[in-house]
């Protein structure tokens, strides 16, 4: 059953390299700083949850002070991200763990720097009122999800082989979108379920859903989001590095103290980000919503490591287990050869109550 998804993943793989030829050719070139950065989200538009790692410290000189050229592009779906970053052709993306560790397995040299949202974003949902109560009722169903590549389907898939059934055979899984789209699938009946993470349900919530969430006990202490760069350009730039990742995390905690700026900020930096046919007050509490669906997995200082952007070892060990129990993966190699906490101290070497300051006076 595995050899699906193994032939999945590589033609995902293949899919990317489409992609990445075709980006190559259209991606203007910025003008050249002292360190260039391209550097990719992982959906297709860049949303207002974003903020913290796009608009925020692109606006206020956050990566710029620090002498780096960052051009920041959106890309739909992690692995897409992940392989663009391993051919070279950017380097960094906010990717998610299954895509580094399929990237290793097929033996590519990326690193994991930076673990940016702390706690796990992907589940599987229904409406309120579906009569489907548990995972195993998903089977002989429609799943709506981003895209094929996309983390959330990835994990989706997982969890399902977790309660005993083959998602490549016993679920059928539809490209849907996000938002609108995402919704008129949802009230059209086209899925019976979706797969997806916090911000893209909140996306659903302003429009009237209310959900039911899925997960698993494994998928509950799943890493998240990170940093994912590949090792030539690590080994190449490590201050850049430092000061791309430390940008981060002046970000997060500018828009954790200061949500309506974050979005403003975002707004101003993606104009099309910004709703234009409801109230201004409407469309700004819409958008906090969907930005605090993301802002407490930022926070620091409840953590058993209370420094951003720092991982554990363990929560490592249950990740790469938990894929390699689905078939994922194939092999569990020492974990430490594909992350790093080593920029962590350097990276949290900035004046904390300076940025709070800022984002509280922001205006």
């Amino acid at each position: 059953m595995f050899h699906d998804e193994d032939r999945r993943f590589r033609a995902a793989f293949g899919w990317a390299a489409a992609a990445l030829a075709l980006w190559q050719v259209i991606a203007p070139a910025p003008a050249w700083a002292e360190t260039r950065i391209r550097y990719l989200l992982t959906s297709p538009s860049p949303n207002v949850a974003e903020a913290a790692h796009s608009s925020v410290p692109a606006t206020l000189g956050y990566w710029k002070d620090a002498g780096l050229d960052v051009e920041v592009k959106p890309f739909s779906g992690s692995t897409g991200a992940t392989q663009v970053v391993i051919s070279g052709a950017a380097e960094f993306t906010m990717g998610s763990p299954e895509a580094l560790l399929v990237g290793i397995q097929e033996g590519a040299k990326i690193k994991a720097v930076y673990n940016h949202v702390r706690e796990p974003i992907y589940t599987i949902a229904v409406i309120k009122d579906s009569p489907i109560t548990k995972l195993e009722d998903l089977k002989g169903k429609t799943i709506g999800v981003l895209s094929l590549s996309s983390g959330a389907t990835a994990v989706a898939k997982a969890m399902l082989r977790s309660v005993n059934f083959d998602p490549e055979k016993e679920v059928k899984w539809l490209p849907v979108g996000l938002g609108p789209q995402a919704a008129n699938a949802l009230s059209s009946k086209q899925v019976d379920a979706i797969a997806m993470w916090d911000w893209a349900y909140a996306t659903l919530e302003n429009l009237g859903f209310q959900f039911r969430h899925f997960e698993t006990p494994q998928t509950a202490s799943l890493l998240s989001l990170m940093l994912i760069t590949n090792d030539a350009f690590l080994n190449a730039n490590r201050t850049a590095a430092v000061s791309f990742a430390q940008g981060i995390a002046k970000g997060a905690l500018f828009a954790l103290t200061n949500p309506e700026a974050a979005v403003r900020i975002h707004w101003a930096m993606y104009p099309a980000s910004k709703p234009i046919n409801i109230p201004e007050d409407q469309a700004l509490r819409e958008a906090v919503h969907v930005l605090q669906a993301r802002l407490n997995k930022y926070r620091v200082d409840h953590r058993k490591d209370p420094r951003f952007g720092a991982f554990l070892p363990d929560e490592w060990l249950a990740t790469q287990g938990f894929f390699y129990d689905v078939g994922m993966i194939k092999a569990k190699p020492d974990v430490s050869s594909y992350y790093t906490n080593d920029l962590i101290d350097q990276v949290n070497a900035f004046d904390r109550a300076a940025v709070i300051r800022q984002a509280e006076s922001y205006k």
